[in-house]
């Protein structure tokens, strides 16, 4: 490219809308109880890592308090959340609207035991490992009057249970399109994962190109899972991190995202007409970059707690894109947003997805730069720009992931979860209303 001037039906499984468990249909609840009848109940249709729950007490004393633990034991260390409610007269407490007195999470949320457990600090390959890909175990336990009276468990399936993730290598691309060794790699390097769709749907679908950052659990590893669970086809392209092709200062081969976008297009039911750009952090400018200056292969993007101006990575100039083995211009990253270059996000074709936190604590002017993004765009039918009241820095992680939320505080936490969830619901209408146009 030259520089060029939901398993559940349509939405990604982000609601924590509890489903209903009856009697003649028992799969997906739990209720384990202790003595005096109490027990808790646990509500879950589907058992992936970021599907819905709900979580509710009932048989228990009224006017006492109850303390509901949560702990995960993993092979990274054990995570425990902590909140404390007050008994009303019917003995029955259901998280989805009852306000803790005091725990890990403010207000009412139906599943707030799971997102809000805390553990030891852990490597990126290590949250990945954990809470991407490995398979959880919550043991749900209430207290009252110091004794513990109630419990449950919870299992939640990893995206490994879900998604087939395969290493594409310079060598695939080759064979499968039209194009040279892309980026002047050689044969047997590794160019980015395919995450298939589960399950293949009949329809052609929208694709993502999700620009991976380092981001935590906005990385494609959580990304491009949440997005081929939902049954869109996606390709993780390395950014940044130890395990990407431009470590340090180095630049993203422009080649390399167009032989991903070839790729995508062979597979079985993608529409190769509706091709999008993911990125978040880091990532979301090269992704916005890569949307504007490609109309003719990039169909719509979506970008989350970034700049919408490429910035270099310092300010003498270090690029991050590279086109056919030149430098892309970048702009200084000591300048305003007001001084500085935006991105043209008017000449990309399709709808297009912007998201902050009003509160990140990593790029404390991101709505600043989603709202000059906005003004550049200007008003268009499909577009969605998310400003996340009292959120933070990760609005992009899949929601229910317990990762980013440690050192936000009850409050915030809760509000970068709910961020989550809005951000999903969106991404998944985005693809849905593309599918059916």
């Amino acid at each position: 490219m030259s520089l060029r001037r939901s398993a559940w039906g349509h939405r990604l499984a982000v609601s924590a809308v509890a489903v209903l468990c009856l009697a003649v249909v028992s799969t997906g609840c739990t209720a384990a109880g202790g003595s005096g009848g109490a027990r808790i109940v646990v509500e879950q249709r589907r058992t992936g890592i970021s599907d819905p729950i709900s979580i509710s007490m009932v048989g228990f004393q009224p006017g006492q308090s109850v303390v509901l633990t949560a702990t995960a034991r993993t092979d990274a260390g054990t995570y425990v959340s902590r909140a404390v409610f007050a008994v009303p007269p019917d003995g029955a407490v259901s998280l989805g609207t009852a306000r803790p007195l005091l725990g890990d999470y403010a207000g009412p949320d139906a599943a707030g035991p799971l997102w809000s457990l805390s553990g030891p600090s852990q490597s990126q390959g290590q949250l990945e490992s954990v809470w991407a890909n490995g398979d959880v175990d919550v043991r749900l336990a209430a207290l009252q009057n110091g004794r513990e009276v109630a419990t449950a468990s919870v299992h939640r399936d990893g995206f490994a249970e879900r998604v087939t993730a395969r290493p594409v290598f310079a060598g695939d691309l080759i064979r499968t399109t039209d194009g040279g060794s892309p980026g002047g790699t050689t044969y047997d390097v590794r160019i980015g994962t395919f995450y298939d769709p589960d399950p293949v749907r009949a329809v052609r679908r929208p694709a993502v190109v999700v620009v991976d950052g380092d981001d935590g659990g906005g990385s494609a590893a959580f990304a491009a899972a949440q997005l081929a669970a939902a049954g869109y086809a996606a390709f993780a392209l390395p950014a940044f991190g130890p395990a990407g092709q431009i470590p340090g200062s180095s630049a993203l081969a422009v080649e390399s995202f167009d032989a991903a976008v070839r790729w995508l297009r062979l597979q079985p039911n993608v529409d190769g007409g509706r091709i999008f750009v993911y990125g978040t952090w880091r990532a979301s400018q090269l992704a916005l970059w890569l949307a504007v200056n490609s109309p003719g292969e990039v169909y719509g993007a979506v970008a989350a707690s970034g700049t919408t101006a490429l910035l270099c990575t310092s300010a003498a100039g270090t690029p991050v894109i590279t086109a056919e083995g030149v430098a892309v211009p970048c702009e200084d990253p000591s300048r305003t947003i007001g001084s500085t270059a935006l991105l043209r996000l008017d000449s990309i074709p399709g709808p297009v997805l912007l998201a902050c936190g009003e509160d990140d604590e990593t790029l404390a002017n991101a709505c600043e730069w989603l709202r000059a993004g906005r003004s550049v765009r200007g008003e268009r039918p499909g577009d969605v720009f998310l400003e996340a009241r009292k959120a933070g820095h990760s609005v992009s992680t899949p929601p229910l992931i317990p990762v980013g939320l440690q050192e936000l505080g009850p409050a915030k936490a809760q509000a970068t979860e709910a961020a989550r969830r809005a951000f999903w619901n969106s991404v998944g209408d985005l693809l849905h209303r593309t599918t059916r146009s």
